[in-house]
């Protein structure tokens, strides 16, 4: 089933605090270079994620909307 315009910006936004929260986890101090890894991982698949869901279901709608 398609996402709506306005499903994708509440997975946008969502997906802007889980990157944030990462990120920060990440630059604490002591983390391990193990779980590093695996934030990493968490990090690329939310943006691979997101890319998908601004290119194919926001960026079309604005397009259609734009004269």
């Amino acid at each position: 089933m398609p996402t709506s315009s306005t499903d994708a910006i509440v997975l946008l936004k969502d997906e802007h605090h889980q990157i944030r929260a990462l990120f920060r986890e990440f630059q604490k101090s002591g983390t391990t270079r193990a779980r590093k890894g695996r934030l990493v991982d968490q990090m690329i698949e939310l943006l691979t994620v997101h890319t998908y869901i601004e290119n194919e279901v926001m960026y079309p709608e604005v397009r259609t909307l734009l004269p």
